[in-house]
C-alpha cells in the first residue's frame, strides 16, 4: 500500500468507524469521497497491559502502529518496520482535554471544546494538522478526520483515532441513548398490555 507523504492536495475527509461485531476494539477507515474502506485498526489481545492499536492495509499487511505507555498518557507511532513517527502526550489533569504531539521536528497542539465533539490540532505556527468530529447520533461509534497538506493522512486518523479512544473511550453515544432508554420502553410496553388488559 502506497502512503503519500501528506504534501499537496489540500483537505481530504476520512471516515472511522468501530465494528460492533467484534470481541476486541477494531477501527474501519474509509474515504469518506469515495466510500473506499483504506485501512483497519485492530487493538492487540495484550492492551490491557499497554494500549496497542496496529493498522493494517486491505491485503492484511501492518502498515502502522499506535503504542501507549502505561496509563495511556503517552502514545507512539510506529512505523511497519518500528520506527517512531510521532509522540502523543496528555496533560494528567486539564480542564479542556489536550494533547501535543511531535512530528517531524515539530509541535502540534490540540485542544478539545468543553463537550466532547472533537478537536482541532495545529501546528506550531498554526497551519492545520487534522480535526476529528465525532457524530453524535450513531449506533456504531463513528468520526469524521479531516487531513490538511501537513500530515501524512494514515499518521493523522492514526493519532485522531488513539486521541478518541483517550479521551472519548470511544463510546458511541447512539448506542449509550439506547441503553438508556431502553429500560423506559420496557416499562412503556408493559404498562400499555396491563391497560389493554384492564389490569390498571
Amino acid at each position: 500500500m502506497t502512503i503519500d507523504d501528506g504534501i499537496g492536495g489540500g483537505r481530504r475527509n476520512f471516515k472511522v468507524v468501530q465494528k460492533l461485531a467484534a470481541l476486541r476494539p477494531v477501527y474501519e477507515i474509509y474515504d469518506e469521497q469515495t466510500g473506499e474502506r483504506l485501512a483497519t485498526g485492530k487493538q492487540s489481545w495484550m492492551s490491557f497491559l499497554r494500549s496497542t492499536i496496529h493498522f493494517e492495509d486491505e491485503q492484511g499487511n501492518r502498515i502502522l502502529t499506535a503504542k501507549g505507555g502505561f496509563f495511556d498518557k503517552t502514545f507512539y507511532l510506529l512505523d511497519e518496520s518500528g520506527e517512531k513517527i510521532a509522540k502523543l502526550t496528555r496533560p494528567w489533569i486539564a480542564l479542556r482535554k489536550n494533547f501535543t504531539m511531535h512530528y517531524r521536528d515539530d509541535l502540534i497542539k490540540a485542544q478539545a471544546g468543553f463537550l466532547p465533539w472533537g478537536f482541532e490540532a495545529l501546528s506550531s505556527d498554526g497551519t492545520f494538522a487534522f480535526r476529528l468530529d465525532k457524530k453524535i447520533i450513531a449506533i456504531r461509534d463513528q468520526s469524521r478526520v479531516s487531513v490538511g497538506d501537513y500530515m501524512n493522512w494514515l499518521h493523522a486518523v492514526a493519532s485522531a483515532t488513539v486521541v478518541d479512544r483517550i479521551f472519548f473511550k470511544s463510546k458511541g453515544c447512539g448506542a449509550s441513548l439506547i441503553c438508556c432508554l431502553l429500560p423506559f420502553v420496557i416499562l412503556f410496553g408493559l404498562a400499555m398490555v396491563l391497560v389493554m388488559l384492564g389490569l390498571i
